[in-house]
């Protein structure tokens, strides 16, 4: 078509860029096959179609617009899932996932696909997302279904953006259209669900001691309230760690090397080794010693205890098993929140508390899910919790000083003979120095009661 048969409902609005009558969308005017015709820019904008016409002349120029990469005149959302489950569900730093990540992702992706498969991405909306919704909670086994939506509709914009980066679709919408279902107010954080107390936490503890199959979880839950660590950077924890790797104790006795999670793995890879964890550190090598010889792991798998760790729900599920002997909700995460409100009490500000348990925030994230504390606590009038009970630990209550069993017929739960133990003693003295991974104990000495360092409690 040339210009002088170019109908009068074509106006030229800037160089190279036309817009037909009065539908506002932007043209651009290549030649293709020596003839000129028209290609909408998909913007009503002038400064983006400028933008778009630049990019798209580049590429006619450098050559490097093959056409296999053109993208399809119709997309579906089945098509940018599928291209997202093709790629390995990569995250946003287009790294594959792994594990139980992995796995939620293929699930969620397969609910998705039964509603959005055949929708058309230029035709998402905030009412479409309300249908889904809608849809979905028909589906849910648990719960209402506002948190399982929230989830899904996340995988659906992680699909979106990965989409984006192959060139499928031009845009995420869920960026602008994507609501929360799940009201902040309905969510209960880990706070509600701590131990009042070193004796309510070590009373707990001895239930999990009195069954052999929960003995490695119980030593697992004491550790988690002693470190602040979640439940995957405890799994990783090694008796024949080697230097600066999860489990290996430095040289002086008093930081015990972690490897910290969800990105945080550059930030403070260490632990203070204070009383209460000097204490468990002793107690549970004898323990381990006794119990699992053979095993690397801290917390051995109760079935195969040679090859691998406890699995990442064992704790949960046992707490949550003797939910009703505890007498109320008590989780495994809550052993996190546990140890911050330890170190609050003895007026540690926050900020020092995120550092110690991996945060980059500066305390803010503490401050909004772990809530606040009484004023008086800032200034070190806080009731200065402590690490060990005032009576005998866990440990000594199920395992007396000759090594034999006393379990409470209160707290007996298995008929599963338990081995016997040696005393596990509450003294730190003998602290197990893994270093040079020699398997003999090293010295420690006891922590004194004035800080020594930065993460050294007072």
């Amino acid at each position: 078509m040339n210009e002088k048969t170019e109908p009068k409902t074509w106006q030229r609005v800037a160089d190279g860029i036309w817009r037909r009558g009065n539908s506002g969308t932007l043209f651009e005017r290549p030649k293709i096959a020596n003839r000129w015709t028209f290609r909408s820019l998909n913007t009503k904008s002038i400064k983006q179609a400028k933008d778009e016409l630049a990019r798209r002349v580049t590429k006619r120029m450098t050559g490097s617009e093959p056409t296999a990469t053109v993208k399809p005149t119709v997309v579906t959302t089945g098509q940018v899932i599928r291209c997202y489950e093709q790629d390995g569900y990569p995250d946003r730093h287009k790294q594959p996932r792994q594990g139980r990540t992995l796995d939620a992702e293929k699930q969620k992706c397969k609910i998705l696909m039964k509603f959005w498969e055949h929708i058309l991405t230029d035709n998402i909306t905030l009412a479409l997302c309300d249908r889904y919704h809608e849809w979905r909670k028909k589906n849910v086994t648990r719960g209402t279904g506002n948190r399982s939506v929230d989830m899904e509709l996340t995988t659906l914009s992680n699909a979106f953006l990965w989409a984006c980066r192959k060139e499928l679709v031009r845009t995420n919408p869920m960026v602008m259209h994507r609501p929360r279902y799940r009201p902040s107010k309905s969510i209960r954080h880990c706070r509600e669900f701590i131990p009042h107390d070193a004796e309510e936490l070590h009373r707990i503890a001895a239930m999990l001691f009195s069954d052999s199959s929960a003995e490695a979880v119980g030593w697992q839950m004491l550790f988690e309230a002693y470190t602040g660590l979640r439940t995957g950077e405890a799994l990783q924890m090694r008796v024949d760690a080697k230097p600066y790797n999860p489990g290996w104790i430095t040289p002086d006795g008093k930081s015990l090397c972690v490897h910290r999670s969800k990105g945080q793995e550059s930030v403070n890879p260490f632990v203070y080794i204070h009383e209460g964890l000097a204490a468990w550190l002793a107690a549970h090598r004898e323990w381990k010693d006794r119990r699992y010889p053979d095993s690397p792991w801290f917390f051995p798998n109760y079935r195969k205890p040679d090859e691998k760790p406890s699995d990442v729900s064992a704790l949960s599920s046992s707490l949550r098993r003797r939910r009703g002997k505890i007498g109320r909700k008590i989780t495994s995460h809550a052993m996190r929140a546990y140890y911050v409100t330890v170190r609050r009490s003895h007026g540690i500000p926050d900020n020092q508390i995120a550092y110690e348990i991996g945060h980059t925030s500066a305390g803010v994230t503490l401050a909004a899910v772990y809530g606040g504390v009484p004023p008086h606590w800032l200034v070190g009038d806080g009731p200065k919790m402590t690490w060990l009970p005032a009576g005998q630990p866990a440990w000594r209550r199920i395992w007396n000083e000759h090594g034999e069993k006393i379990i409470p017929p209160d707290m007996l739960e298995s008929k599963t003979a338990l081995p016997v133990v040696p005393l596990l003693s509450a003294s730190p003295a003998a602290l197990p120095h893994p270093v040079h991974n020699t398997g003999v104990a090293g010295a420690c000495p006891h922590p004194t009661p004035t800080p020594c360092n930065e993460f050294c409690p007072v």
